[in-house]
């Protein structure tokens, strides 16, 4: 069962690493944009817009630095050694959805609260003064939604594999798993317990080796907030 598990789980991380789940909208789009922000952590945010219409992709990374001297990693953006922010970046489809309609979406899946380290911030990046005024006189107008305003950087760092999709590969594992474990205490008899801490311990070593083999970083160089 476990294998079965792991098996599924790879299957699941090789289709989304090769680019095969792109969305048919995504192709056909010709007037492509994209927005940064940063929403708190960038896990729930990312997930919870890249289905709704008009959005072509989500992905997490980090930006908001273009000085810095360390490598964008998470454990760096995490800790606070850069002034890099955990941000999500959406293309998204500009001839359904305008910029205002982009603010409004942050500000359903914005978590940041005040008082926040920058890297857990809630900003909204901009990339032309068009944009710059209409995130000003949002904020303005919702004076209760945690955000500030800065120009985008001139470069996103796309966040480590094992980020990318984050929930999507956890409300598949985590189902799986119990339903192994369940199995196991169904009919696993005298070794059960043997059982159990096998794939228990098999399960915590495979997301601890994902999170070493899924290291790379990737630099998108950003051109305004059309590509």
């Amino acid at each position: 069962l476990f294998s079965l598990l792991l098996c599924v789980t790879l299957s699941r991380n090789a289709v989304e690493s090769f680019g095969l789940r792109t969305s048919p909208s995504s192709t056909s789009c010709t007037n492509k944009k994209t927005f940064h922000f940063g929403a708190g952590c960038f896990w729930a945010p990312a997930d919870q817009i890249k289905s709704l219409p008009g959005i072509l992709t989500t992905s997490v990374g980090y930006c908001g630095d273009d000085d810095t001297s360390l490598p964008p990693t998470y454990e760096n953006v995490c800790g606070g050694r850069t002034k890099l922010v955990e941000a999500v970046r959406v293309e998204y489809d500009a001839d359904q959805l305008t910029f205002r309609d982009l603010l409004d979406m942050y500000q359903t899946v914005n978590t940041a609260q005040y008082g926040n380290k920058r890297q857990y911030g809630g900003i909204i990046f901009t990339s032309t003064e068009e944009e710059q005024k209409i995130a000003a006189e949002f904020l303005k107008e919702n004076r209760k939604v945690v955000g500030e305003v800065e120009t985008m950087s001139k470069v996103f760092y796309k966040a480590e594999k094992y980020h990318q999709d984050y929930w999507a590969k956890w409300r598949t594992r985590i189902p799986l798993l119990v339903i192994s474990l369940a199995a196991i205490g169904e009919f696993g008899g005298e070794i059960r317990q043997t059982v159990y801490n096998v794939v228990c311990y098999a399960f915590i070593a495979f997301t601890l080796i994902e999170r070493k083999v899924d290291t790379n970083v990737e630099t998108i160089v950003i051109s305004g907030s059309s590509e």
